[in-house]
């Protein structure tokens, strides 16, 4: 049996046809998830893609050539770059062609924003709830901001506008200006804003700093949707500095502002809070050292007040005390003068009476001695002269005897003799 054979051509176009005469010129709005976006000579050329529990469930190509591109940008300006973005969910009005080269794809003609901003708030709605259930939600309204915030650290991109006034501000205004800035710098939109703005975070908590400085500086819904990620908001969440944004969106107010601790419209309205803060420190201070003084010289004045009240009174208390205990004291001073000199009166009489009684008994005495004891001392002194006589008379005796003795002329009578020297 002889098989029947197509070419490849033959089968691809065939396909074409069925695919043209099922769809035809006919255009269908379409949701989905931008998985990719890349841009050559003016053409959009785009990955979308369907996503249930984080699986693809359908994927397709999809082209916008570049004289759509012109009329979407003509139509919805600069919004049509910030909606065109890796990650967005989007609604696109497409037509389905298939080419025998490329293959099966979708042309954009047209796109809804309406359905893109609903995703964010579905999003944003997500989000929320996912931080409450997770307990992450609050975490930085728990964390104390000093009254003083001076050592900052600032994430953003150098090259905004916002980041520039924020400097300026800081540095520039009459109350406070002596902060200390650490900057990180990081993108704030585009493909790479997520993990560097997470990384850039994470990076600020490590230093010794007051507080951390979020700053975007406005942009349309589209440009802060990265601050509705679920990432970077549990990023902030989980910091251990407290954070102040400054995204800088008047009306739409993104998670990330939810739940840091400050939020602050503008950069240039974070910076004002933060010199305001100093100032007002500054000035509650003084108001309380102004209290303080006022009330310690009220009190001072009151204590002087009540002390020359008091020294007034004591001194004429202690004067009248003093006065009486003088008088009281001059009156047993004259009264012990009066014992004294009776005293003395009758010391005096005792001792006259105690002298005559004296001289009395000594008069008695001398004449006892006289008439007993003088008798016979005179007669001791006698004996006493007559013993003194006796021996000295004796004495004398002996005396008399030696001279005798040597008399020459007893001498010769007993025989000696009387000699010359020379002559014999």
């Amino acid at each position: 049996m002889t098989k029947k054979t197509y070419s490849l051509t033959q089968l691809v176009e065939s396909i074409r046809s069925v695919i043209n005469n099922s769809y035809g010129e006919n255009t269908y709005w379409v949701s989905c998830e931008l998985v990719k976006v890349n841009i050559k000579a003016g053409h959009y050329y785009l990955e979308l893609a369907d996503t249930q529990n984080d699986i693809h469930s359908a994927q397709m190509r999809a082209v916008i050539w570049r004289t759509q591109v012109l009329a979407l940008q003509t139509n919805f300006g600069a919004e049509f770059h910030q909606l065109v973005q890796n990650g967005n969910r989007i609604l696109f009005r497409v037509s389905v062609a298939f080419h025998e080269i490329y293959g099966l794809s979708l042309t954009v003609h047209d796109l809804d924003p309406a359905f893109t901003y609903g995703e964010i708030e579905r999003k944003k709605k997500q989000t929320i709830e996912q931080l409450q259930k997770e307990g992450l939600f609050d975490l930085q309204k728990q964390l104390k901001l000093p009254l003083i915030v001076k050592k900052l650290v600032l994430v953003g991109s150098p090259d905004t506008s916002g980041y520039r006034d924020f400097l300026s501000e800081m540095c520039g205004n009459p109350i406070f200006r002596n902060f200390t800035i650490k900057e990180i710098a990081t993108s704030v939109q585009g493909d790479k804003a997520l993990t560097e703005i997470c990384a850039a975070l994470q990076e600020a908590d490590s230093y010794a700093a007051d507080a951390i400085v979020l700053i975007r500086g406005g942009g349309s819904k589209m440009d802060l949707n990265v601050f509705n990620d679920y990432q970077i908001c549990k990023t902030i969440a989980q910091l251990h500095l407290p954070l102040i944004t400054g995204i800088g969106h008047e009306t739409d107010e993104v998670v990330a502002d939810m739940v840091a601790h400050t939020r602050q419209i503008t950069p240039t309205a974070v910076a004002k809070f933060l010199y305001v803060k100093v100032g007002a420190f500054r000035s509650d201070l003084q108001t309380g050292l102004d209290r303080v003084l006022t009330q310690a010289l009220t009190q001072l004045a009151l204590a002087t007040e009540k002390f020359t009240n008091t020294n007034q009174y004591l001194t004429h208390y202690f004067q009248n005390i003093i006065t009486a205990y003088r008088t009281d004291l001059q009156e047993q001073l004259h009264g012990v003068q009066l014992h004294a000199t009776d005293c003395i009166a009758v010391q005096k009489g005792i001792l006259e009476l105690t002298l005559n009684r004296g001289v009395v008994a000594a008069i008695n005495q001398v004449r006892v001695i006289k008439e007993l004891e003088v008798p016979a001392i005179l007669e001791r002194v006698i004996i006493s002269a007559k013993n003194q006589i006796t021996l000295a008379q004796l004495h004398l005796n002996g005396l008399d005897e030696k001279l005798e003795f040597l008399n020459p002329l007893k001498l010769l009578e007993v025989g000696y003799t009387i000699s010359s020297i020379g002559e014999v």
